[in-house]
Protein backbone atom coordinates (compact mmCIF):
# COMPACT_ATOMS: atom_id res chain seq x y z
CA UNK A 1 0.00 0.00 0.00
CA UNK A 2 1.45 3.66 -0.95
CA UNK A 3 1.88 6.04 2.23
CA UNK A 4 0.14 9.27 1.82
CA UNK A 5 2.26 12.77 1.47
CA UNK A 6 1.40 13.77 5.15
CA UNK A 7 2.76 9.68 6.10
CA UNK A 8 5.59 10.34 4.00
CA UNK A 9 6.58 13.87 6.05
CA UNK A 10 5.83 12.64 9.52
CA UNK A 11 8.11 11.72 12.20
CA UNK A 12 7.66 9.82 14.89
CA UNK A 13 9.19 11.75 18.18
CA UNK A 14 9.79 10.07 21.07
CA UNK A 15 10.45 11.55 24.30
CA UNK A 16 12.33 10.49 27.62
CA UNK A 17 9.93 8.06 28.63
CA UNK A 18 9.31 5.87 25.98
CA UNK A 19 6.09 7.61 24.74
CA UNK A 20 6.09 7.84 21.12
CA UNK A 21 4.07 11.32 19.35
CA UNK A 22 3.74 12.41 16.02
CA UNK A 23 4.92 15.92 14.92
CA UNK A 24 2.17 18.65 14.06
CA UNK A 25 1.67 19.76 10.54
CA UNK A 26 0.40 23.17 9.80
CA UNK A 27 0.88 25.84 7.35
CA UNK A 28 2.02 28.51 9.16
CA UNK A 29 1.36 30.62 5.91
CA UNK A 30 -2.26 29.92 6.93
CA UNK A 31 -2.15 31.06 10.86
CA UNK A 32 -0.06 34.43 9.45
CA UNK A 33 -2.80 35.46 6.68
CA UNK A 34 -6.04 34.83 9.37
CA UNK A 35 -3.92 36.88 12.04
CA UNK A 36 -3.27 39.84 9.17
CA UNK A 37 -6.81 39.24 7.90
CA UNK A 38 -8.35 39.86 11.70
CA UNK A 39 -6.33 43.21 11.84
CA UNK A 40 -6.89 44.59 8.96
CA UNK A 41 -10.68 43.88 9.52
CA UNK A 42 -9.95 45.31 12.76
CA UNK A 43 -8.90 48.72 11.62
CA UNK A 44 -11.10 49.12 8.91
CA UNK A 45 -13.79 48.75 11.61
CA UNK A 46 -12.19 51.02 13.86
CA UNK A 47 -11.86 53.51 10.44
CA UNK A 48 -15.80 53.29 10.29
CA UNK A 49 -16.73 54.06 13.23
CA UNK A 50 -14.74 57.00 13.36
CA UNK A 51 -16.33 58.12 10.71
CA UNK A 52 -19.62 57.50 12.25
CA UNK A 53 -18.91 59.36 15.15
CA UNK A 54 -17.60 62.80 13.59
CA UNK A 55 -20.36 62.35 11.29
CA UNK A 56 -23.20 62.59 14.27
CA UNK A 57 -20.72 65.12 15.89
CA UNK A 58 -21.01 67.32 13.29
CA UNK A 59 -24.74 66.62 12.41
CA UNK A 60 -25.81 67.75 16.14
CA UNK A 61 -23.65 70.37 16.48
CA UNK A 62 -23.02 72.12 13.02
CA UNK A 63 -21.44 75.22 14.85
CA UNK A 64 -18.76 73.29 16.92
CA UNK A 65 -19.02 72.14 20.13
CA UNK A 66 -20.53 75.22 22.84
CA UNK A 67 -17.95 77.78 24.72
CA UNK A 68 -17.14 77.15 28.08
CA UNK A 69 -19.17 79.29 30.49
CA UNK A 70 -17.21 81.59 32.82
CA UNK A 71 -18.41 80.27 35.60
CA UNK A 72 -16.92 76.90 35.06
CA UNK A 73 -13.70 76.50 37.60
CA UNK A 74 -14.77 78.85 40.63
CA UNK A 75 -15.03 77.78 44.14
CA UNK A 76 -19.13 78.37 44.41
CA UNK A 77 -21.65 78.49 41.53
CA UNK A 78 -24.86 79.93 42.93
CA UNK A 79 -25.27 78.87 46.18
CA UNK A 80 -23.31 75.19 45.19
CA UNK A 81 -20.31 74.44 46.60
CA UNK A 82 -17.97 73.25 43.54
CA UNK A 83 -15.31 71.29 45.13
CA UNK A 84 -14.49 67.75 44.47
CA UNK A 85 -14.97 65.54 47.72
CA UNK A 86 -11.55 63.90 47.58
CA UNK A 87 -9.73 67.48 47.87
CA UNK A 88 -12.06 69.41 49.90
CA UNK A 89 -10.82 68.90 53.68
CA UNK A 90 -13.04 72.05 55.03
CA UNK A 91 -16.24 69.67 55.02
CA UNK A 92 -14.71 67.24 57.88
CA UNK A 93 -12.99 70.33 59.58
CA UNK A 94 -16.95 72.04 59.94
CA UNK A 95 -18.52 68.67 60.57
CA UNK A 96 -16.02 68.07 63.38
CA UNK A 97 -16.17 71.42 64.85
CA UNK A 98 -20.06 71.34 64.83
CA UNK A 99 -20.29 67.93 66.79
CA UNK A 100 -17.78 69.63 69.33
CA UNK A 101 -19.79 72.45 69.89
CA UNK A 102 -22.81 69.85 70.62
CA UNK A 103 -20.99 67.85 72.68
CA UNK A 104 -19.60 70.94 74.86
CA UNK A 105 -23.03 72.81 74.48
CA UNK A 106 -21.53 75.86 73.37
CA UNK A 107 -23.85 78.37 70.93
CA UNK A 108 -23.17 80.77 68.37
CA UNK A 109 -21.27 83.51 70.49
CA UNK A 110 -17.61 82.04 71.67
CA UNK A 111 -18.18 81.36 75.39
CA UNK A 112 -21.95 81.11 75.47
CA UNK A 113 -22.94 77.55 76.98
CA UNK A 114 -26.72 77.04 75.36
CA UNK A 115 -27.25 73.55 77.11
CA UNK A 116 -25.55 71.64 79.73
CA UNK A 117 -22.74 69.10 77.93
CA UNK A 118 -24.16 65.59 77.37
CA UNK A 119 -21.61 64.09 79.64
CA UNK A 120 -22.42 65.96 82.65
CA UNK A 121 -26.40 65.59 82.17
CA UNK A 122 -25.97 61.70 81.62
CA UNK A 123 -23.69 61.87 85.02
CA UNK A 124 -26.25 64.13 86.68
CA UNK A 125 -29.47 61.65 85.94
CA UNK A 126 -27.54 59.02 86.73
CA UNK A 127 -26.77 60.44 89.96
CA UNK A 128 -30.21 61.73 90.27
CA UNK A 129 -31.78 58.15 90.23
CA UNK A 130 -29.13 57.44 92.82
CA UNK A 131 -26.81 54.21 90.85
CA UNK A 132 -23.50 54.66 91.38
CA UNK A 133 -21.29 55.27 88.26
CA UNK A 134 -19.98 52.60 85.80
CA UNK A 135 -16.25 52.61 85.71
CA UNK A 136 -14.31 53.58 82.25
CA UNK A 137 -13.65 50.75 80.06
CA UNK A 138 -10.34 49.65 80.39
CA UNK A 139 -8.65 48.92 76.96
CA UNK A 140 -7.46 45.49 76.60
CA UNK A 141 -3.82 44.21 77.77
CA UNK A 142 -1.29 44.87 74.59
CA UNK A 143 0.25 41.82 74.76
CA UNK A 144 -2.02 38.26 73.93
CA UNK A 145 -2.85 35.61 76.54
CA UNK A 146 0.37 33.09 76.60
CA UNK A 147 -1.07 29.71 74.99
CA UNK A 148 -1.81 27.06 77.39
CA UNK A 149 0.89 24.37 77.58
CA UNK A 150 0.35 21.41 75.45
CA UNK A 151 0.81 17.70 76.15
CA UNK A 152 3.63 15.83 74.85
CA UNK A 153 1.24 12.90 73.66
CA UNK A 154 0.42 13.43 70.11
CA UNK A 155 -3.72 12.92 69.79
CA UNK A 156 -3.58 11.73 66.48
Amino acid sequence: MKKTQSELESRIVTGAHGVAAEEDHFSMGKVLAVGIGSLVLFGIGGLGAYGILTHAEKEAQPDGPAPTPAAIGQYEIGIVNQRLFDVDSHALTKISAQQLALKNGWGEKPGQVVHMPIDQAMDSVIAAKGIPPVPAVQSPPSTPPAPPPQSKRNPY
